[in-house]
């Protein structure tokens, strides 16, 4: 009975605001995903599609797209609209501009910052028009990590995997990610032009990220809600900026 009322209750929010598109059930995944997915369904048509860092399902809950999927492993059942390739994004088995467009989302902050430039390098080569880039940024949202790591370890016994790897890495700067798309675009010989926005404020993401380490099962019921809001949580200071990089079709 509680199963059905929860399948119910997740169509119905589906259906009534998010047009028929999943993943719901995490709300820090949705919010970093929906601005991206947005604009991909604003240029209608088909578009061939490569994320790098998918995991095992990616994008594709908000997109009806078939999506090559690029990743270190696949532990999870896979998408039916991922293809897995299994390896890293350092150096990419794809002919230049292969792709319309190559998404990579919290994907960056998991390689070392000197083997950044080479990922970025290859984003912008396999594409054909667009990359959009998510990456947490700056001294704040590091601090926001280590934070949540600190509740995480003291609330179940272990530190969370993902959450140590952004801060043994550390994250970048907005403006680092800039310059290495400018110095990624002269090295791959392709004219761009970038746009940035934040996503996600800090002090939101603390409230369901608390949520989420307390109790996943009510986090889980809670997401869709959150959600439902989500275009009023990017301001002040952020989690998150989302690069959308725009290749002059000349190139």
């Amino acid at each position: 009975m509680l199963s059905l009322l929860r399948k119910t209750y997740f169509r119905l929010l589906q259906g009534i605001f998010f047009q028929g598109r999943q993943g719901l059930e995490n709300a820090d995944a949705a919010l970093r995903y929906f601005p991206i997915s947005d604009t991909i369904l604003e240029m209608g048509g088909e578009a061939s599609i490569l994320e790098v860092g998918s995991g095992c399902t990616g994008i594709t809950p908000y997109i009806p797209h078939k999506v090559t999927g690029v990743d270190v492993s696949f532990e999870q059942p896979v998408s039916p609209n991922l293809t897995p390739v299994l390896l890293s994004g350092e150096n990419l088995p794809f002919n230049d501009s292969s792709f319309d467009i190559v998404v990579s989302v919290d994907m960056l902050e998991h390689v070392p910052a000197p083997n950044r430039p080479t990922v970025i390098s290859e984003l912008l080569r396999v594409a054909r028009k667009r990359v959009y880039l998510a990456v947490p940024c700056g001294n704040e949202s590091e601090e926001h990590d280590r934070l949540l790591n600190d509740l995480y370890t003291a609330r179940h016994g272990e530190a969370y995997p993902f959450l140590v790897e952004h801060v043994e890495n550390g994250l970048p700067t907005a403006q680092e990610i800039s310059t290495l798309l400018e110095l990624a675009a002269a090295d791959v010989v392709k004219k761009i032009r970038v746009r940035s926005a934040p996503n996600v404020n800090l002090k939101i993401r603390e409230w369901f990220s608390r949520i989420w380490i307390r109790s996943p099962k009510a986090y889980g019921l809670l997401s869709p809600l959150i959600c439902i809001f989500r275009r009023f949580y990017n301001f002040g200071n952020c989690y998150r900026r989302i690069f959308m990089v725009e290749i002059d079709a000349g190139e």
